[in-house]
C-alpha cells in the first residue's frame, strides 16, 4: 500500500515539475543537429528566498513547516515574484535543515535551464544577520567547523563536522 502512494505521489510530482517547465518560458525543444554545449551558458545568480518545497511553490504558497523533510524538492521560492530555484550538487537534507529560512543563493546557473543554481555560498539570514552555511563545496556547522558532505555526518536532523 505504502509503495503503491509513494508511486503517485513521484508521478504526480514528476507531472507538475514538466508543467512548470512547460510554462517557464524555457525552451526545451532540440532540433538534429543542434549542439546542446552551444545552447547553455553560464551565468553567476544570486536569488533570495525561503527555503520551502516545490509542491507547494506550484501554487504560489509556501510549505507549512509540518512540510519539514517530507518534501524532496526543497528549494528556494520568492512568493513575491513567484519565483521557484532547485538548488543543485548538494543533498536535500542539508536545504532541510534550514526549511522555510530565508536564504540569500549565489552561485552558477546554466541557461536555458535557469531555474536550477550550483551554489558557490548560501546564507542564512534572520533579522539583519547573514550567516554563511555553505561555501565552495564545504559546509559550515552551527560551530564555525567547515568539512565536505562526504566527510560530514547527518545527525539530528543537522549535518555536523565529526570531531
Amino acid at each position: 500500500m505504502n509503495f503503491e502512494i509513494t508511486l503517485t505521489l513521484l508521478a504526480i510530482t514528476g507531472l507538475l515539475i514538466v508543467g512548470y517547465v512547460s510554462n517557464s518560458g524555457i525552451n526545451t525543444e532540440f532540433k538534429p543537429g543542434d549542439d546542446i554545449n552551444n545552447r547553455i551558458v553560464q551565468s553567476i545568480k544570486s536569488i533570495e528566498g525561503e527555503l520551502s518545497g516545490f509542491d507547494c511553490a506550484v501554487v504560489g504558497e509556501y510549505c507549512p513547516t509540518t512540510h519539514r523533510g517530507a518534501d524532496y524538492t526543497t528549494g528556494v521560492f520568492n512568493k513575491e515574484d513567484e519565483s521557484f530555484y532547485f538548488v543543485v550538487n548538494i543533498p536535500q537534507s542539508f536545504l532541510q535543515q534550514y526549511f522555510r529560512n530565508t536564504v540569500e543563493v549565489s552561485g552558477t546557473s546554466y541557461n536555458p535551464y535557469n531555474h536550477a543554481v550550483e551554489p558557490e555560498t548560501i546564507h542564512v539570514i534572520e533579522d539583519d544577520d547573514r550567516r554563511l552555511v555553505y561555501e565552495s563545496g564545504y559546509f559550515i556547522d552551527e560551530d564555525g567547523n567547515r568539512a565536505t558532505f562526504q566527510d560530514g555526518i547527518f545527525k539530528n536532523g543537522k549535518w555536523v563536522v565529526p570531531k
